[in-house]
């Protein structure tokens, strides 16, 4: 690693967007610049789960003020999450084309379990002395995240239930308690409900608490500071908010205004964690997601893209052949190589990331392996990978042979036919598990679509390849590039 390399971060969360700018030192990250701003995102979901334009305005205006900041960084240095609002609007595209045009970079929408994955990372990145096990709990927006680990997360958790939700959901006019009862101890109770079953997270481990809600909490048992919660103290400071009457209601020294409309919802959700999991103290981590984003993006540069660690995971867990998908891979980048002579890292390292996991269904089934395949990668919980990634994989995986399904393209994910056709020719060049040279293929592409030119004496030496070659010509004829195979 360089001695000095700068890196920015940007959490599009559901209750405020965090921006960082840091830079790596010897090693060692710095941070440079960091920003905030309010927008409650998920307090503009209605019903429908579409998100008010009124909301969707005030969260591009915020984006208009970061975006100064990411100009003039190498778009490999920027990363931009969005989470749980954005994995639930209706109509998330609209939103992140604007924000794309905004920002410059593309937004990657990740799963509550990725987003637990970074913020243990940005947790593990602050934390002093040797790694020891600690349960790492991170309350934001919509989802609440727990991670149980040491070196890496081993257990991890991302539950439905934030501070904006809840506060939508139990404090709509901002009333604690009413004519119809108390609205805090009936957010506590809810939360406790879908902490059920999750109290070994946090048995015989350190307890530490990331992000807004838990350190405005600790700000205000602390006089400020981000000093331990202890439990006796968060047991008070509940049963002083759950005897007021109104949000306005609250005199608590510490208590940042623009917190103030969720802090009742959010201190609901942290206590039932207390009590649910039996914590008695819990320290307080000055970092989190944004942290988690930097170091994974270091890591991507330097030999330690987490991607790479769960496709090799994957390969082995589905006793996929190494071999044979390396043949596959090897093949396909070729083919790609002479469509586009200048591809970006990013797309050779999807199609070889395609080609390593194209058989994994087949520890399924050996009929339905493509369409199982594609279920597992599009749906599992993948380690560094944002849901278009593996969108991107599982459109691959599906098709790379036979009929070529038309997939719904929406923001993120905008299927690309020269991957496809290149990850297909390799499967057909390699169908037999044989390695074979394909240096005398001649693919190109022109206004009209595909060419593909192979000496007539290798199709000669090759029949049975030379039938499937013109198979594959079919399956492309109702494609918008159509592929034409050409014997000289």
């Amino acid at each position: 690693m360089q001695d000095a390399e700068r890196y920015a971060a940007l959490d599009l969360g559901s209750n405020s967007f965090h921006l960082l700018l840091a830079e790596f030192r010897n090693q060692r990250m710095v941070r440079l610049h960091t920003d905030k701003a309010m927008v409650r995102l998920a307090a503009g979901l209605d019903d429908e789960r579409n998100l008010d334009p009124a909301v969707a305005e005030r969260a591009l205006q915020a984006l208009r003020r970061f975006s100064p900041v990411l100009a003039g960084l190498p778009i490999d240095h920027v990363r931009v999450v969005g989470t749980n609002t954005l994995r639930a609007a209706a109509n998330a595209d609209g939103f992140l084309e604007r924000a794309e045009r905004i920002l410059g970079v593309p937004i990657e929408t990740i799963s509550g379990i990725e987003e637990a994955r970074l913020i243990f990372s940005g947790v593990l990145a602050a934390a002093d002395g040797p790694p020891r096990p600690r349960c790492v709990i991170d309350i934001g927006g919509g989802s609440t995240e727990l991670v149980r680990g040491e070196h890496k997360p081993q257990k991890l958790e991302s539950l439905y239930m934030g501070c904006v939700s809840y506060a939508r959901r139990f404090f709509p006019d901002g009333a604690i308690r009413d004519n119809n009862g108390n609205h805090f101890e009936r957010a506590h109770l809810a939360a406790r409900a879908e902490l059920q079953g999750l109290q070994h997270m946090a048995e015989k481990v350190e307890v530490v608490g990331a992000s807004g809600t838990i350190k405005s909490v600790a700000r205000v048992l602390s006089g400020g500071e981000l000093d331990i919660i202890e439990r006796a103290a968060i047991d008070s400071l509940a049963q002083r908010v759950g005897a007021a009457r109104h949000i306005d209601d609250l005199d608590l020294a510490g208590l940042e205004e623009e917190r103030r409309p969720v802090f009742a919802a959010g201190l609901a959700i942290l206590h039932a964690i207390f009590c649910e999991l039996d914590i008695r103290q819990m320290a307080v981590s000055p970092y989190a997601i944004r942290e988690g984003i930097v170091h994974d993006l270091a890591g991507r540069l330097h030999g330690g893209d987490r991607r790479a660690d769960t496709v090799a995971v994957l390969m082995e867990r589905g006793q996929i052949d190494a071999a044979q998908a390396h043949r596959v891979g090897h093949s396909a980048a070729a083919l790609l190589q002479q469509l586009r002579a200048e591809t970006a890292p990013e797309i050779r390292q999807r199609l070889r990331w395609a080609a390593d996991l194209h058989e994994i269904g087949l520890a399924l089934s050996h009929t339905n392996f493509r369409k199982l395949g594609a279920y597992m990668v599009e749906n599992a919980d993948l380690a560094g990978f944002a849901r278009s990634e593996q969108e991107h994989l599982a459109h691959l995986i599906r098709n790379q042979r036979g009929h070529i399904k038309p997939p719904r393209e929406h923001y993120g994910f905008h299927p690309d036919p020269d991957l496809l056709l290149s990850l297909r020719l390799a499967c057909i060049a390699h169908r037999d598990y044989s390695d074979r040279d394909i240096d005398d293929w001649d693919l190109s592409r022109d206004t009209t679509g595909f060419r593909l030119a192979i000496p007539r004496s290798w199709l000669k030496r090759h029949p049975a390849i030379e039938e499937l070659l013109y198979q594959e010509q079919v399956f492309w004829r109702d494609q918008p590039q159509a592929l034409i195979l050409r014997a000289h």
